[in-house]
């Protein structure tokens, strides 16, 4: 491997390093790349327009006439607030709605690929795949379920890709993920001593490493149409860190200390379809799933009694239409429009991830400023398909005392703003 893309590594380990959690269908993020986020996620395995097809499909590095190297930055603008309150054996309880929960979120990717012969290409990509993040304060309604959470992966991905012909193209690699999970929430002191003793605390904190796999295969059906299939492994996590308690009377028993959970994150498959309409107009489809329902239960297991949080999510699909207009030489414009799936259920809904099916409008453009240097733009609305409701899920009632529940919905929306630079050499 040459220096530079030594430094590539390096560079996307330190950026990573200071990257935020943020809210996507589930908590999967797509955001990790302008063009896809231009094009609401459509020709993401058969585009293979710069170097973020590493992670998308690496197949798709084969078509790459020149190295590159993209650098990128998605802003997440979620808001997240609840209308509602909360019950003590039906007589309310005081405090407050949290506010706007959901957390503004920087989430960077950076990609290089490297021409190892004419028709093997490598490349690594260095995305954020998971994450979420709320904070509703202390003192909001349902703070016996949760008062912040934060959930987020760094994964770094090398991959080789090798054209087998003129029509088709492989590619393989593997990730080494970290994973870390933090999670607080408010324990009801004044209902278990029937006094008025101010809350207590408990938050869990935990990481690892782990790792998986993913391949893609590409082919040129003719010479407008081609096909992408591709598979990302899931990624099972054991978390040790801690679980430590605040402002907890000795009178409970609880011990702070070291603590683990494990955490099964999901695989995903999709199929990608591209058609060159004529040099200028390209249009694209996907179809992704993800095997969400490996994601059950999350138990923590310490000193104390373990604690259960159900999660019991549905496996979910993404559909999504797109496409590409070359404007002239310098500007390119994007368009795309998906329904996007939640795995949340109804009946398990949690305050952690009050989510919903969402359907996405997209909007992009690409300017090329100078010999092999691109930068990219997008903007992508989500549109909620509901309101996200607490009152038939099994997760609004408080899991230590069970006399606390929470009645309510979210109002919820979430605009992302994406830009890159990309550099061919």
């Amino acid at each position: 491997m040459n220096s530079r893309s030594t430094s590539l590594i390096i560079s996307a380990i330190l950026v990573l390093g200071g990257g935020c959690p943020a809210l996507a269908a589930g908590f999967l993020i797509r955001e990790n790349s302008s063009i896809g986020v231009g094009m609401a996620y459509a020709g993401g395995g058969s585009l293979a327009e710069s170097a973020a097809t590493v992670f998308a499909n690496p197949a798709g590095m084969t078509r790459l006439s020149q190295d590159e190297m993209e650098a990128g930055v998605a802003m997440i603008i979620p808001s997240f607030e609840f209308k509602g309150s909360a019950t003590v054996f039906g007589t309310p309880i005081p405090g407050d709605t949290g506010g706007n929960s959901g957390r503004l979120a920087a989430i960077p990717s950076l990609y290089g690929t490297f021409a190892l012969t004419d028709d093997l290409k490598a490349g690594i990509a260095v995305t954020v795949p998971f994450g979420n993040a709320t904070n509703y304060g202390s003192t909001w309604y349902g703070r016996y379920l949760a008062t912040k959470t934060s959930a987020v992966s760094y994964d770094i991905n090398p991959n080789l890709a090798w054209k087998l012909s003129d029509s088709v193209s492989i590619g393989a690699g593997f990730s080494a993920q970290y994973f870390k999970l933090d999670v607080t929430s408010a324990i009801a002191q004044s209902l278990i001593f029937q006094a008025p003793v101010p809350d207590a605390f408990n938050r869990f904190v935990g990481h690892d490493w782990s790792f998986g796999y993913n391949f893609g295969l590409l082919a040129q059906i003719d010479e407008s149409n081609r096909i992408g299939v591709t598979y990302r492994s899931g990624v099972d996590h054991d978390l040790e860190g801690s679980l430590n308690f605040t402002g907890a009377s000795p009178l409970l028993g609880l011990i702070s200390g070291s603590a683990h959970s494990e955490a099964n994150l999901p695989g995903t498959a999709g199929v990608s379809l591209t058609h060159d309409v004529d040099p200028d107009l390209t249009l694209s489809a996907d179809v992704q799933y993800t095997h969400w329902s490996v994601f059950r239960d999350i138990v923590v297991q310490s000193a104390n009694p373990p604690a259960v949080y159900k999660q019991n999510y549905r496996d979910a699909w993404m559909f999504a239409a797109g496409g590409r207009y070359v404007l002239n030489p310098e500007w390119t414009l994007r368009g795309g429009l998906a329904w996007d799936e939640t795995p949340v259920t109804s009946a398990f809904r949690t305050v952690n991830l009050p989510d919903t099916d969402h359907f996405l409008l997209a909007l992009g453009s690409s300017w090329q400023i100078g010999e092999g240097l691109i930068l990219d733009g997008a903007y992508e609305h989500s549109i909620a398909f509901a309101r996200p409701n607490m009152n038939i899920s099994a997760n609004n009632t408080d899991p230590i005392t069970h006399a606390v529940m929470l009645h309510g919905q979210y109002d919820v929306n979430v605009d992302v703003v994406a830009f890159s630079v990309r550099y061919r050499y």
